[in-house]
C-alpha cells in the first residue's frame, strides 16, 4: 500500500483552541492542519497557498484566519516560522 508523501501527517491540537467559543470554526480548522505540520518544538513553516489547498480556500481567507489565531495568542509568527503556543 503507497501513500503520497505526507498524507500519514497527525498533530497533538490544544483543547483551548478547539474548545474557545470565540475562535470560528475556520481558525479551529487552521490551528488543526498547523499542528500537523508542526515539528516537537511547535514550529512549522508551511506556506500559505499550501495551507489554502489544503483546506479549499482562499489565500485571503488564510491570511485572515492566521489573524484570528495570532490575536488570540494560540500562534506566534516570526518571518515565515509559525509557533504554536
Amino acid at each position: 500500500m503507497s501513500t503520497s508523501k505526507g498524507t500519514d501527517r497527525f498533530g497533538i491540537i490544544s483543547f483551548k483552541v478547539m474548545s474557545d467559543p470565540d475562535l470560528s470554526v475556520q481558525a479551529k480548522c487552521l490551528y488543526a492542519l498547523l499542528c500537523c505540520y508542526a515539528n516537537k518544538e511547535r514550529k512549522c513553516f508551511p506556506k500559505k497557498t499550501t495551507l489554502a489547498d489544503h483546506l479549499n480556500v482562499s489565500f485571503d481567507s488564510i491570511k485572515r484566519y492566521l489573524r484570528e489565531l495570532k490575536a488570540k495568542k494560540y500562534i506566534k509568527r516570526d518571518g515565515l516560522i509559525i509557533t504554536l503556543l
